[in-house]
C-alpha cells in the first residue's frame, strides 16, 4: 500500500500546508502589483509569496523548496535516506541565470535538507507543468524497483511573478487582463508530497491509483478541444482504484483560468459521469494563481490534507494538465482507520 505520509506547501495565501489549505477551502485571494504593464498599459497584479528577503529567480525557488522539504520531512527518521524528485521551470525560464541552475537548485536543496537525501536516486525535472506526470511515475517506480526505498519526496516549485516571466506571458497573451479574458493570474508556489510504501495510521491519505493519458489537441495544435487525454487518464486511474466516478467525494483540477483547460476538464468528466455527481470541487488556482510546476502537486496535497482532517470520507480525484500532451489523474482516499 502506498500513502501520502506527509506534505508541505508554501503559497501566496499560506506559509505551510495547513494555512494554504484553509485559504483555498475558503477561497481567499491576495493580489499584489507586479510593476509590469499589460498590452493596454494597465498595471498587472499577481499572487506572490511574502518572503522576508527580496529574492528573485532560482534563489526564490530555492527558498520555496527549502520550506516544503522542511515541512514534508518532519516525520522521517534519522536512519532514512530519502530520494527527492523535484520539478521546476524549464532552464530557459530565467535567462540571466546559469544554464545549469536546475541542477544547482537540486544540489542546494539536498545540501541544506534537514534529513538525509538519497543523492543517487534524486533528480530534478526542469519541464514546468509537463514534468508532473513524469515525476510521479518516477517516484512510484522507485517503490516497485528498489526494495530498500520506503519514502520518496516528490513535488515542484515555480514562480511566474518574476518580472521577465510576466513580460513574456504578456507578450504571449497568456495573462488575464481587461482585453484578454481568456487568461490566468500569475502566481508562485512550492508543494511537496512524502510518499511511502509502509504507511502508519498517521499518514494523511491512501494513494489508490495514478495514471497518465496522452492529449493530441494540445495548446498550439490546430485541433478542437476534446478532453480525450484527460478522460483516458481519469478512466485508467478509476479502474485501477476500483472506484466508480459518481462515488468521488471531491475533484481538484489543476487548471488556472484559461478556457481550453476548463473545457477539457468538463468534456472529459461529462463523458465519465453515468449518474448525477455531487462531488465538491477544490481549485487551488483561485487562491494562488498559475503555479506551473507546483500546480498538480498542490492539488494532490490539498486533497490529502482534507482526507487527513476527515473532510472527505470517500475517494477524491486530482487531474493534471499542461500545454503539452501529458495528462494525469491521481485517486486518493482516507486511510483505512478513518473510514470507521
Amino acid at each position: 500500500m502506498i500513502a501520502v505520509a506527509a506534505a508541505g506547501a508554501i503559497t501566496p495565501v499560506g506559509l505551510d500546508l495547513a494555512e494554504t489549505a484553509a485559504a483555498i477551502y475558503t477561497q481567499v485571494q491576495l493580489f499584489e502589483d507586479l510593476n509590469v504593464l499589460d498590452s493596454d498599459g494597465e498595471p498587472l497584479s499577481g499572487m506572490k509569496i511574502r518572503f522576508a528577503d527580496d529574492l528573485a529567480g532560482p534563489a526564490r525557488l530555492a527558498a520555496m523548496a527549502h520550506a516544503v522539504v522542511d515541512e514534508a520531512s518532519l516525520r522521517v527518521g534519522p536512519e532514512e535516506r530519502v530520494p527527492l524528485i523535484l520539478c521546476c521551470p524549464e532552464a530557459g525560464a530565467f535567462a540571466d541565470s546559469p544554464a545549469d541552475w536546475p541542477a544547482q537548485l537540486l544540489a542546494t536543496v539536498i545540501a541544506e535538507a534537514p534529513i538525509a537525501i538519497d543523492r543517487a536516486r534524486s533528480r530534478v525535472i526542469a519541464r514546468g507543468r509537463a514534468g508532473t506526470v513524469e515525476a510521479l511515475g518516477a517516484a512510484l517506480a522507485l517503490f516497485l524497483k528498489e526494495p530498500t526505498v520506503t519514502y520518496c519526496l516528490v513535488g515542484g516549485v515555480d514562480c511566474l511573478v518574476d518580472t521577465d516571466r510576466v513580460v513574456a506571458l504578456v507578450d504571449d497573451e497568456r495573462l488575464l487582463t481587461e482585453s484578454n479574458k481568456d487568461g490566468f493570474r500569475p502566481g508562485e508556489a512550492g508543494a511537496l508530497l512524502l510518499l511511502t510504501n509502509r504507511p502508519d495510521s498517521d499518514a494523511m491519505a491512501s494513494w489508490l491509483a495514478a495514471a497518465a493519458g496522452h492529449e493530441e489537441a494540445t495548446r498550439g495544435a490546430d485541433r478542437p478541444t476534446t478532453g480525450a487525454g484527460l478522460q483516458e487518464a481519469v478512466s485508467k486511474a478509476l479502474a485501477q482504484a476500483k472506484v466508480a466516478y459518481p462515488s468521488l467525494a471531491c475533484f481538484a483540477p489543476d487548471f488556472s483560468g484559461e478556457q481550453r483547460y476548463f473545457e477539457e476538464f468538463l468534456l472529459a468528466n461529462s463523458r465519465l459521469a453515468k449518474a448525477p455527481v455531487t462531488a465538491a470541487r477544490e481549485i487551488p488556482a483561485l487562491s494562488v494563481g498559475e503555479t506551473g510546476a507546483a500546480a498538480g502537486f498542490l492539488s494532490i496535497a490539498m486533497l490529502a490534507f482534507l482526507h487527513s482532517k476527515g473532510v472527505h470520507k470517500r475517494p477524491s480525484l486530482a487531474t493534471l494538465s499542461c500545454d503539452g500532451p501529458e495528462r494525469g489523474a491521481v485517486v486518493l482516499g482516507p486511510m483505512p482507520e478513518r473510514r470507521r
